[in-house]
């Protein structure tokens, strides 16, 4: 009951969620708005490509949607992360991996939709985890719901029903109305979240504003071989 069998778009949460949908979906797409999804956007949408490497091997760290504004196109940028990329390496084993966010919700649920061939598309909230920073790699903790995410998700949802790709969930029905409700309001939804006011304290107001924008890209980040590209 878990795996939403019976409908073409469903929603869930974190690893587990991953665990639950990935073998059941023709594709996954994760949502990790603050930060590592528009990260990702921002730097297929330049050109660039992101390999994905696991927290033993050494990386550059991840790297914010701020650092990210001009990147060379045909680059290959190699980074990790200790919650969205994670859960992109571990739904690659099992089936097609997207990375999706406000900023290119739309173009990303139309991809989907010719990924798929007609076959069902799971979309997950990443969420945060508790205890955990970017600089921690090694360290997980135990899943903290993040609204951004939840927002994000609901922003694809909402595209994809657009398209006619039904029916949804309704955990993913129910995230699409909760997107369309959040929209006007996604400035002070976004800086005034848990996740938001961490990003204000360490000084980086500009990743929230770059996150904020919906379907401002045509970017459609898919994993191939561990690579966004």
């Amino acid at each position: 009951m878990f795996t939403q069998d019976g409908f073409g778009v469903r929603l869930e949460w974190g690893m587990d969620g991953v665990e639950a949908l990935a073998p059941h979906c023709t594709v996954l797409i994760i949502v990790d708005v603050l930060s590592f999804t528009t990260s990702v956007d921002l730097i297929v949408g330049q050109g660039a490509r992101l390999a994905l490497r696991a927290p033993s091997e050494q990386t550059t760290g991840l790297k914010r949607p701020s650092e990210l504004k001009s990147v060379e196109a045909g680059t290959e940028i190699t980074f990790t992360s200790p919650n969205g990329g994670r859960l992109c390496q571990r739904a690659a084993l099992q089936t097609t991996v997207m990375a999706g966010c406000l900023r290119n919700a739309a173009a990303v649920a139309d991809k989907a939709i010719d990924l798929a061939d007609r076959g069902p598309i799971g979309v997950i909230a990443a969420g945060e985890q508790w205890g955990v920073t970017m600089y921690e790699n090694q360290k997980t903790g135990s899943l903290r719901v993040a609204m951004e995410d939840y927002i994000g998700a609901g922003a694809i949802v909402s595209a994809l029903l657009a398209e006619g790709y039904s029916p949804a969930s309704p955990e993913a029905a129910f995230a699409a109305t909760s997107f369309r409700t959040a929209e006007p309001y996604l400035a002070e939804l976004l800086g005034g979240c848990g996740s938001g006011l961490e990003l204000g304290v360490k000084g980086l107001t500009e990743d929230i504003a770059l996150a904020g924008q919906v379907n401002v890209s045509k970017a459609t980040p898919t994993l191939v071989n561990g690579v966004f590209q």
